[in-house]
């Protein structure tokens, strides 16, 4: 039997993405959101974590989609360091032995770095955010 991944299930304006669960540090909800003139577009603004500064990326921003920010925090620890995603809601953990497929050729961009595949769950295909390529 292959060994089992975690990934969570979060949504953003009604589609669900994944993203490993092995890379979230906590789930929470936003608080004291600063905005930072240093930080680019994609980002609400920054929040103190656990005594240190965490920048927070606004998802809907980074993909191009509408609405508001999202209600739900999700802490990521990625080699280029920890980071705060705003997303809508986090419905669950998934635990599967299949792996991730990657994209056919010709649907992705390939300079598209947000992505790292796709999962089949609940009959639907899902987004695999890869959190080294969010930024």
């Amino acid at each position: 039997m292959a060994e089992s991944t975690r990934f969570v299930i979060l949504s953003l304006e009604g589609d669900k993405y994944a993203i490993p669960l092995s890379s979230v540090v906590e789930i929470t909800a936003p608080h004291g959101l600063e905005r930072d003139k240093n930080l680019t577009e994609i980002f609400e603004g920054k929040t103190e974590f656990r005594g240190k500064w965490l920048p927070v990326v606004n998802v809907k921003k980074l993909l191009r989609m509408q609405g508001l920010p999202g209600k739900v925090l999700l802490v990521l620890k990625g080699i280029k360091g920890m980071v705060g995603l705003l997303v809508d809601t986090v419905a669950e953990i998934l635990e599967t032995d299949k792996k991730a497929a990657p994209f056919p050729p010709g649907v992705m961009n390939p300079s598209t770095t947000c992505f790292r595949g796709i999962l089949r769950h609940e009959g639907a295909l899902v987004l695999l955010l890869n959190e080294d390529g969010l930024l």
